[in-house]
């Protein structure tokens, strides 16, 4: 007979990843407003000095807004001292468990949402080398 095993993690998780700047965010110059710092998110608004930076706390923040070079193979790779989330960082922390679980009978989802624009194909599927969690 089969024993059922429980699921060792948490049903659900929440990740929030930060993209670096497109073409159109680096020609008008913006600036990130965002900081993270283990699973911290800060976004302050440098306009208003005097408003208080808003925190929120998520399962995991991957900072892969900069902070990353280009290997010859083309695979983003975090650069020493960086704290830079790779595809293979995401994958590891949020795609291998719903993979183990997928194989263990457990019924799995695993789903992007954001603008369009923000990174969700990116992150879950990926492009040539860095192929995302999927």
């Amino acid at each position: 007979a089969r024993q059922l095993r429980t699921m060792p993690e948490d049903s659900v998780k929440v990740a929030v990843r930060v993209r670096p700047f497109n073409q159109r965010e680096k020609d008008r110059q913006a600036r990130c407003i965002i900081k993270m710092q283990g699973n911290m998110t800060t976004i302050s608004n440098h306009e208003n000095s005097s408003e208080e930076a808003k925190k929120f706390s998520f399962d995991y923040s991957y900072w892969s807004h900069d902070g990353f070079t280009v290997s010859d193979g083309g695979i983003m790779e975090s650069k020493p001292g960086s704290n830079y989330a790779n595809q293979w960082k995401v994958f590891q922390d949020l795609g291998q468990g719903v993979l183990q679980n997928a194989f263990e009978g457990y019924n799995c989802s695993l789903f992007a949402y954001g603008q369009t624009g923000s990174g969700k194909s990116y992150s879950m599927v990926g492009y040539g080398p860095n192929r995302g969690i999927v």
